[in-house]
Formats: structure tokens, sequence, C-alpha cells
């Protein structure tokens, strides 16, 4: 008996049932998909790290004089088990060519590495581990690694001066160190006999030399001191640290999961509402079976079986659907990591598993109302006829809106809780849309210039090859060589301005028994007290020194402490005076006074220079300029200030990607949702529907009501949206930047237009779509259906 109900139920709600399947489908795909794909990636990380052999501490220095003075120290360091070590040639983007122009643009320095001397296992795109190149040919990894800027096959020429290296491009490697977009490292791996060949020319070695050490330890404390007083240093972090910079992979996993969460929630307020419905249309039938004798559990039990069977066939192909979706989201993650999820079947499993047990337990809580209804029920068409207080406060005789809205408007008043799961939904899905803007949209402001310690300036001109001749040259003065340059080239062509340059030392730096080497800022040309700090007072002299929150806590100091900073060869003693929060080095960073003497060789790094015109020009002549400095200095690394934020977290395409996704997934639902409410309304409304017809209202009057209840339930949604996005958006995308050093200070920037109109706006065209189309349904009925109670 149960099977020919359950069989009926199915035959005559086909289109519920239908929509009740896809979200419990999306549901269990999405939560299989992005529950896998978060372990593949979190834990693929550190798969990958093992796989590629990678250290617990990496050092990345460049040569003096042609020779690595990081050698000594290294070789006696006694919080050293093992180290390797990979020579390598550092390059900048003009330093290599295709029919005589530069080949790829990019910012950081590049590395050459030899294939006979790599520490590290590098792989291929079938994570086949890389032993063998030929002469004549490279493998490229990092930054280069990407169909959008390189293509396999190319013939290119590397190029230092009178010395040139023609090779094709063979393919492109994953590699544990480079291959996060986070660091814009561009590698090159090629044979022995090229390396040389390149490796041989003195000038090369002089100014391009340097090592990459991968160190081994059972003290990372006592390493870390080890390491403070490496000179020429580039980078030296613990493999914790360049975990993090995959934060971007981790992010897109992360977001994912947030939205799976929001799709199985929406799946079960739909399915409360669907249920709720369902017992309320299905008085009859329920009356009549307890009539005949059959007892609240069996009657529990047969609506159980229907969405048990819904459950188990959306959960099954649910989990096949998430196979391909899991890869394709997992695509761009797995062409630069060595991804391992041995467990990924049963996972999914579990997971669709967990779904089809969470409705389950949902729908019996929800089916309990079935208590409440007697036989009586059958006889009274499910009324008491009581109601003891008004429906609605609104009057057509005092309303200012046509009938058709206010018809509309008056049924979502006078029944609320029939609303407020679209409603929750709706708000939910252009929340969802409008954090991920504003991230992306705070990503690609101007907004965040600070958290790279920098000052705002009119102009952001990046030059890896003049950054790398500072920290080659060994010139004292170089550095206002090059800065006189710009300005005198500023002036030859009529734009006359003064720029400056950030500059970063690697300092070592020692409180109490903790020793560690910091990235220090400096520029000689800005004061101390043009930057932003967070707490505490800016240095003002040159005993004064300012650090990040986690600079602080590793060392265990506190503002007014007092720490030892070797400068010059020279130990000195500095106060700490402010603390400030910075995306640099992952927030761990410091500042020192304009004036504190500096010697170029302890240089690890630059920004780009900094100009600012004398006459103030506004934003449009600002970018008019910027287009005739990229022909004047032939390059295209010149932006505005926004777009120099943009280059350099090289994240907001990840989320501007995230967010249009959500987008579609926000339209599906939204338009899924839509269709299941109005087919529910259309079957419980039939006597009002025939009523209206028979009193005169025509098809498309009834239409456009339908279609308008839907509006002012959207446009409800898109004023709660816009109370609570600031706070959702604090509350989500704060974690985000944390995690990439910036703690605290975040001003959002958003787009009121954007955030408060065009999304709502189009969630509002995929509603009204559907709801227009499901309407169409009503011409159907006629005035005669008034006394149909089949």
């Amino acid at each position: 008996m149960f099977l020919r109900i359950l069989k009926k139920d199915l035959t005559r709600k086909k289109t519920m049932n239908i929509i009740l399947l896809i979200f419990v489908i999306l549901s269990a795909m999405f939560a299989s998909s992005s529950i896998n794909n978060m372990i593949s990636v979190y834990g693929g990380i550190d798969y990958f790290c093992d796989k590629a052999g990678m250290s617990d501490y990496v050092v990345i220095s460049r040569n003096s004089d042609g020779m690595n003075p990081s050698d000594d120290i290294i070789k006696n360091a006694g919080s050293i088990t093992e180290y390797r070590k990979e020579d390598t040639i550092y390059y900048a983007s003009n330093n290599l060519l295709k029919n005589g122009e530069t080949y790829c643009e990019f910012e950081n320095a590049g590395i050459i590495t030899c294939i006979d001397n790599v520490k590290l296992n590098y792989f291929n795109r079938d994570n086949e581990v890389i032993t063998e190149v030929q002469e004549g040919h490279v493998y490229v990894g990092g930054l280069l690694a990407d169909p959008d800027k390189t293509t396999i096959g190319d013939r290119i020429t590397i190029k230092y001066d009178d010395v040139e290296l023609e090779v094709v491009i063979d393919g492109y490697i994953k590699d544990a160190l480079f291959g996060s977009p986070f660091l814009q490292n561009a590698r090159i791996l090629m044979n022995a006999a090229d390396y040389d060949k390149l490796a041989c020319e003195d000038d090369i070695q002089y100014s391009n030399g340097g090592a990459i050490y991968y160190i081994f330890t059972d003290d990372l404390k006592a390493l870390k001191g080890d390491m403070s007083s490496l000179p020429n240093a580039l980078f030296a972090k613990e493999k914790s640290v360049l975990r993090m910079t995959y934060m971007l992979d981790m992010l897109t996993a992360g977001l994912l999961l947030v939205v799976s969460i929001c799709l199985i929630l929406i799946a079960f307020t739909m399915l409360s509402f669907t249920i709720k419905f369902t017992l309320t249309e299905d008085f009859r039938e329920i009356g009549v079976m307890k009539a005949v004798g059959l007892k609240n559990k069996q009657i529990r039990g047969l609506y159980m079986v229907k969405y048990l069977f819904i459950s188990l066939i959306g959960a099954v192909i649910g989990y096949f659907a998430s196979i391909p979706f899991g890869k394709l989201l997992l695509a761009s993650v797995s062409d630069t990591m060595v991804l391992g999820n041995d467990d990924q079947v049963f996972i999914g499993i579990i997971s669709s598993l967990a779904v089809v047990f969470i409705i389950l337990a949902f729908c019996y809580s929800c089916t309990r109302s079935i208590k409440k209804l007697s036989p009586i029920d059958a006889v009274r068409n499910g009324e008491t006829g009581e109601r003891h207080h008004r429906r609605s406060s609104l009057r057509l005789s005092k309303s200012p809106f046509e009938s058709n809205f206010f018809l509309a408007l008056n049924d979502v008043v006078s029944k609320p809780r029939q609303y407020v799961s679209m409603v929750i939904t709706f708000t939910v899905c252009i929340l969802l849309i409008a954090m991920l803007a504003n991230a992306a949209n705070t990503l690609t402001s101007d907004n965040l210039i600070f958290l790279f310690g920098t000052t705002e300036s009119d102009v952001y001109y990046n030059s890896t090859e003049k950054i790398m001749e500072i920290m080659g040259c060994g010139d004292e003065n170089r550095v206002d060589e090059m800065i006189d340059e710009i300005e005198e080239t500023l002036k030859e062509n009529n734009m006359p301005g003064e720029a400056h340059i950030e500059l970063m030392y690697l300092l070592p730096v020692e409180f109490g028994d903790t020793r560690m080497q910091v990235q220090m800022q400096q520029c000689k040309t800005t004061k101390t007290t043009d930057y932003v700090y967070n707490e505490g007072v800016a240095p003002l002299y040159e005993n004064e020194i300012a650090f990040t929150p986690q600079i602080m806590e590793q060392l265990g100091a506190s503002i007014g402490d007092k720490v030892i900073m070797e400068v010059n060869g020279e130990r000195r003693e500095f106060i700490i005076t402010a603390t400030f929060i910075s995306f640099n080095q992952l927030g761990e960073c410091g500042r020192v006074h304009q004036d504190l003497p500096l010697k170029s060789n302890e240089l690890a790094s630059a920004f780009g220079f900094q100009i600012d015109f004398d006459d103030h020009p506004d934003a449009e002549e600002i970018d008019n300029r910027i287009e005739k400095l990229k022909t004047i200095f032939d390059t295209t690394k010149i932006y505005n200030t926004a777009e120099f934020v943009d280059t350099s977290t090289s994240s907001s395409s990840t989320i501007t990607m995230a967010k249009n996704m959500v987008i579609i997934i926000a339209l599906i639902i939204a338009a899924l949702i839509t269709v299941l409410m109005e087919r529910s309304f259309i079957s419980n409304e039939v006597n009002e529907i025939a009523l209206m017809k028979a009193i005169g209202f025509k098809n498309r009057s009834i239409t456009a009501q339908h279609t308008l209840r839907f509006v002012v339930v959207v446009i409800i949604s898109g004023i709660l949206a816009g109370l609570l996005v600031l706070p959702f958006t604090k509350l989500v995308c704060d974690r985000i930047f944390g995690v990439m050093g910036a703690i605290s200070g975040i001003v959002y920037d958003i787009h009121p237009l954007e955030i408060f109109l065009i999304y709502p706006l189009i969630l509002m065209c995929g509603v009204i779509i559907a709801a227009y189309l499901t309407s169409l349904l009503t011409r159907t009925i006629h005035p005669d259906s008034m006394g149909n109670i089949e």
C-alpha cells in the first residue's frame, strides 16, 4: 500500500518533487566536491612539499663578488642537521626575448636552475618527476607556467648584454617553492650544458649569480637565530610560511565550502516549506488515513519513505556529478601542485550519505504537524473557520499603488510566514555575491596601499631590472642616481615631479633569547610619520623602530621594549615605538627611521619607484601620463595606485572568478526556488484564482500579480542584504585578509551602485523570468474550478 501511495504522490507532484531532487543533487554535489577539495588543497600542500622534498627552512641568497657569503654561516650552524645547495642565476623580464621583444612581463626576479643540480623534485603536468632536459630546451615554472603568458613550443632568447642563449619551451613544471602565484617568481629549468654557457661568464656570476639553500633542522627557533646574520639573503623563511603562499587556492576551496553550506541551508529551508505545504494540501488524505486507523508514526513513515527515495536518488546523482565538478574546480590548483587524496571516493560517499541523513532527520522533524491533524479536518477542508486578527493593515482604497501591485504586496504582508523562506534564501544569495564583490573591489582599490608600507603616490614604476642592478652593484649612490635619472626624464617630458623608492633590508633582530632576521623597510626621502600605524607613535629618532604584530608576537616584545639590531656589522639598541599592519612577507616586517644609515649590501629587495607630480594632476590626467610614461620608459609596468595594489596582491582575479561562479549558482537557486514556490502557490490558490477570473480579472492581471509578489520579496531581500552586507563582509573577508598578513585595519571599498542595485537587479531579473513563466499555468484554471476539491 505504501508503495502505491508513494508512486501516486510522486506522479501527482512531478514539478515539486523534481525541484526537491535538484536541490538534493546540488547539496550532495557541492558537499562532496567542496569537502574533497578542501582536503585535497589543505592536505595537498603538505603532500606536494613532501613529494618534492621540501626542507624545513629555505634561504635564497645572491652572490657577492662572484661568491656566496652565506656558505660559511650555513656550513657552521649547529642547528642544521642537513642542507642542500642549488646554484642559480637570476634574471629579469627584459632578459627573456622573442623576436627582439620582451617575451613576458613580470615584476620579481626569475631564477634559472640546472637540472643536474636540482635539490627538489620538479614535476610535469602529468605529475612525473623531470629528470632530464634536452640541450637547447627548457621547462618553465612559477609565473611562467601560465598559458595566458607563455606557450609551449615557443623559441625564446635568454640575453645578458652580449651573451645570448636560444632555447625552446618544452613544458611547464610544478615547483613546490615558486608554484604559488602569490610569490610571482618565474623559474627556468635547463640542461647543464646550456646552464654552463651562462654560469661561466664572470659578469653574470658577479651580478646575477646566487643560490637556494634547502635546510633541515630539529630546532627551528635555534635555526632562525643562526640564520639571522645571513648576508645578501633575499628570502629566509620556514616551510609553514611557504605553505601560506598557497592561501589563494585554499581561499577558493574555502569559499566553495561556504557556498555549499549556504546551499544546503537553502535546500533545508525549501524542504521545510515544501513539507509543510504538502501536509497542508494533504489534509484530506491524512484525515482519511487516521479515520481508517493508521497511526501517526505510520503516516509519518509514508512521507519519510518518499523523502528517503528522493534523497537517495539525489545523493547518488550528486556524488557522481561531484567527481567531474570537483576536478573542474581544482583545475587551476592541480596545474601548480601535485595533489594527493587517497580517500576521495570514501569521503565523497560519506558526504553524500551525510546529506541524506541530515535531510531525513530534518524531514522527520517537519512532519510533527501530522499529529495535530484529525479525521474531522477532512470534513472541514483543513480549516477551522476561525481567525482572530486582521490579515493585513493595507487598504486598497487608501493605497497609492495600482491593483496588481497592491494585491501582490498585500499577499506578502498578510502571509509573511509563507514568504520568509524565500526572503532568507534571496538575502543569502545577494550577501554571498556582495561579499565577494567587496573583497575583489577592495583588492583593486587604493584603500590598501598603506598595507604595503608605502605612501600614496600618483604613479608606481616597477622595474625588476633596476632593482636587480641596485642589489648587485654595491654602489651606495646608485639609488640616488636612478632617482635623479627618473626625475630628469620627467622634467624633459614636461611632467616634472619627485621620485622615491621603498627599500627592504634583511637585518638580525634580538630580544631576550629570541634572535631572528626581519625584513625592515626604509625610504630615505620620506618620513616615518608619513605612514600608517595601528598602535603607538611613529619612530621619530634613529634609535626607534616599528614592527608588525606578527613580529612582536614572535619576539615576545611589546611597545616600549628595547631590541638589539645589527646594522652595518654593529649591534645597536632600538626602542619599539609602534606597530603597523602589512601584507609584506605575509605580515612579518618592520620599519626603521629614514636617517638610519644602511648599506646596500644588506639590501634584500625593493618596491617600485614612486612618482609624485609637482602640479598635482587629477586622476584622468594621471592615467594619460601613465600611458606616456610607458612609451618613454619602454615598459608596461607603470601603474596608478589601484593598479599597483591589484598587481601586488595578485588575488582579485581569483576572487572575481569565485564571485562570477556564485552569481551563476545564485541565479540557478533563485530560479528553482521561484518555480517551486509559484507552483505551490498556484496549487494552493486554485479557488482564489478561479474567483478572480469569475469577477473579471484577466489572465495578464493574475500573471502580473503572481510575478509582482516575487518582486516584492526580492526588494525586501535586497534591503536586508544592504543592512547586513558590511558586517557579513567583515565576518568572512577579515579572515581572508588576516591570512595575507593584514590582521586588522581593512577599509572595504564598497561600490553602492554595484552592491545595492546591480546585483539585486540581476537576481530580480532571474526571479521575474522564472515567476512569469511559471505563473502562465494560471491560464489553465477556469472560473468553474471553484467547486473542484480534487
